[in-house]
This record gives C-alpha cells, structure tokens and sequence, in this order.
C-alpha cells in the first residue's frame, strides 16, 4: 500500500521524463577580464529585468561601471565573455565612447585565451574553461590615465527561463572568475529592479536590502565565483493555494470530498447499488477533477494552456484510485451496515 501512495504522488515527476529540454538557456556574460598593473576600486551593477512585448517573456538590461585605478597612463586591452547576448552593446571608457574591437584567432594572439587542437577556450584560471568563438566575446582597448578612470558598459541579456509549468521562472547568472585577474578587486554592488509583475525568489549573495522596490547586495568577489538570481511570476494568494496543492492535490482533496458525499448517500440509501454507483461514478471524476484544475489555475493566472507535459497518461493510475476509493468506501459501506 505505502509504495502504492508513493508512486500517486511521484506520478507529475515522472510525466516530465520523456519530455524535451523544458527550458531555454540564457546568456553567459562576465565581469571584465583585467591586468596586473591596474585596480578595481568597485563595480556597480544595475540590473533591470524588460518584457519582451512580442516573445511575452523578460530579459535583462545590465548597466555597468567600473571605477579602475591605474598607476600609469596606459592602452590596456579588456575583454569580458558575451555569450549569447542581445546585438546593441555600448562601451564608454571616461565617458568617451569606445569601438568594440574584432578578433582574429588565426592571425593573432589574446590574453586568456588557450588554443589547442579541440579548439579556442578563454581561461577563467589553469583549471576553468569555456569554449568560444570571436562572436562569443567582447574585446576593446580603453586608454586609462593614470589614478581614477571610469568604464561603463550597457548591453541586454537573455534569462534563462522554463518553458513547462504554470509559472515562468528566470534565472540569471553573471561570473565573477575574471575578477581574480586584476591586482585587486573591490566590493561589487548589486542593484536588481523588478516591475510590478515579477518577485524576487532567491539568490546567492547573501541577505538583500529593499528600498523603493529595488533590490540591493553589497559582496565581494573574493566570497562568489558568480551572481545567481530567481525571479518568478507575481502570483495571487489562490494562485499560490491553486499552485501549491497542484492539479493532482486539488483531485485528491476533491475525491475526499466524493467520498464524504458517498458516505453520506450510502447512510441515505443503505444499498450496494449505492456503493457500486459511487464506485463507478466518483473515481471517473478524479480524472475530470485534475484534468479541469489545469484551466482552473490557468484562469486564476490570467492565461491560457500552459504546457505540463504528457499529462494524459496519468489516466494508467486509474486502477490505483479505483483500488484506493474501492477499499474507503467499501469500508464506510460495512460501518453503516452494523
């Protein structure tokens, strides 16, 4: 019996096994590559997640700064990893707008960057590796004047995100590795800003401070190899019920509600085609039941056909609930016989 309950309540797990990859990757960005002979005094990172009005789901605006110490006057070549970002990206360097500049790995060599006969990977550290290509980085050269200078960075980011469930859930992600790569590194602050659609979930920085709807972290880059954020959907408190129970819960708690209904008709009528009426009749509703509370959590989201998957192959557990429902109402039928 107990395996039996078991597998009811790990049937929704195993209807995703078979399925596609359910979700979609988003960008691979990071901090700026740097140099041994110039200083990161901190980085400020404004993070502002748009809706995309056509595909209907979020990416993220970054905003960069850098504020970088130099001890001379110097050209220094800076590259950080764009993997899949969005094609506008801007680069000021003293606020003087800078060209992003083309890379050649045939023809030439890069700091942090291998080649082998596998391929081209830029090194995070001698044991850290990505592959990429020249359209997978961001190379440019900013001319530094020796003490304080200031480079900015604008570009947009895909998130990643679940295309299956009834709730969109974001993911974003931003390695902090590069950073290792300067004499030194300062504080890094964080400031995350959501619109009235969306909820913060977690992250891996550490406890945020909220102020006129923004979310802030102050970290070092010593303490984190990456900034990791959740986001979600802004939900109801039904859609939070409706979601928590799931449309297997809201069957079970329906088909103990028939069965207190069966009891009931069955002290009425104390007869077996009561009993067997119930048992024909009840079970068949479960499937109804859980196959209707799809819409209802959909209608209580605001939206239509949500993807879960083979869901129609829950109807196989039909004997279990049969079973199940059978041995209760056969047993209420025995209590009120005596």
């Amino acid at each position: 019996m107990k395996k039996i309950i078991v597998l009811l309540f790990l049937f929704p797990s195993i209807l995703f096994a078979n399925m596609a990859k359910p979700w979609v990757d988003g960008s691979m960005h990071s901090v700026l590559f740097g140099a041994a002979n110039a200083t990161v005094k901190n980085e400020i990172i404004d993070i502002r997640l748009v809706r995309d009005s056509i595909e209907e789901t979020y990416f993220a605006n970054f905003s960069i700064k850098y504020r970088i110490l130099s001890e001379q006057k110097q050209k220094l070549p800076l590259l950080f990893i764009a993997i899949d970002l969005y094609d506008k990206k801007y680069i000021k360097v003293n606020n003087q707008s800078t060209v992003i500049l083309p890379l050649d790995f045939e023809k030439n060599t890069y700091p942090f960057f291998k080649k082998n006969e596998k391929g081209t990977f830029i090194m995070y550290d001698k044991y850290n590796e990505v592959p990429v290509n020249q359209n997978d980085v961001i190379y440019f050269s900013a001319d530094l004047e020796k003490g304080e200078n200031v480079i900015e960075v604008r570009y947009d980011a895909s998130l990643q995100y679940n295309t299956y469930g009834f709730v969109t859930t974001y993911e974003l992600l931003y390695s902090l590795s590069p950073s290792k790569f300067w004499k030194s590194f300062g504080d890094i602050e964080v400031n995350l800003i959501l619109d009235e659609n969306l909820e913060f979930i977690k992250s891996n920085l550490g406890a945020e401070k909220t102020e006129n709807k923004i979310l802030h972290w102050n970290i070092s880059p010593k303490n984190h190899e990456n900034i990791a954020i959740s986001i979600t959907e802004k939900t109801s408190f039904l859609s939070k019920i409706l979601l928590f129970l799931q449309p297997l819960g809201i069957s079970i708690l329906a088909l103990i509600g028939m069965l207190f209904l069966h009891f009931k008709w069955m002290k009425f009528n104390p007869t077996r085609n009561t009993l067997f009426f119930g048992l024909i009749i009840f079970p068949i509703l479960f499937f109804v039941v859980y196959f209707l509370s799809f819409h209802l959590i959909d209608f209580s989201l605001s939206k239509t056909n949500t993807k879960h998957g083979y869901t129609f192959f829950i109807v196989i557990i039909y004997p279990i609930v049969l079973l199940l429902y059978g041995l209760f109402a056969w047993g209420c039928y025995k209590i009120i016989r005596k």
